[in-house]
């Protein structure tokens, strides 16, 4: 009788774990794209394009991991410059692949830096309210994940 009750029990306290629901939506959408930018400069003081052109290439890389630049380039000069600025960076952070060089006589400003990144948009979570049942559980901790993803670009399979 006790080896009987014992039973029950435990099959009942495995139907509580049956029923219990963990994970039981879909998680929340997300939209990985492409970002293009153009950004052009008049070179007139060195130095102090060389400095908007680092402050520029430090905030694109803390969005984007895995940006890509096309640099359009009026003279040798300009090239140079630019290839000094991009080789101050190790090459695992931005590799060489990463970064192309393009003479452009006829470019009406003397630089010109294409920038393709790479963005995700994740859905907006509807907030929990109180005695109201959940439709989307998991969407604001999976929506979170999401956007903690380093290289967004590997999410779709890139």
């Amino acid at each position: 009788m006790k080896k009987l009750i014992l039973i029950a029990l435990l099959t009942l306290s495995l139907f509580g774990c049956a029923t219990e629901r963990y994970f039981g939506g879909n998680g929340a959408e997300a939209v990985v794209y492409k970002e293009h930018h153009s950004f052009e400069f008049a070179v007139k003081n060195r130095a102090e394009t060389e400095k908007q052109i680092k402050q520029l290439i430090q905030k694109i890389e803390s969005m984007d991991k895995e940006a890509t630049y096309v640099i359009d380039y009026k003279s040798a000069r300009s090239k140079t410059m630019l290839k000094k600025t991009f080789e101050q960076y190790p090459s695992h952070i931005i590799a060489p692949q990463r970064v192309e060089y393009r003479y452009t006589p006829a470019l009406p400003s003397d630089l010109n830096i294409q920038v393709t990144l790479t963005r995700l948009q994740t859905q907006q979570c509807s907030p929990a309210q109180i005695q109201v049942q959940l439709g989307e559980p998991d969407c604001f901790v999976e929506s979170m994940r999401l956007k903690q993803v380093s290289y967004k670009s590997r999410l779709v399979g890139e």
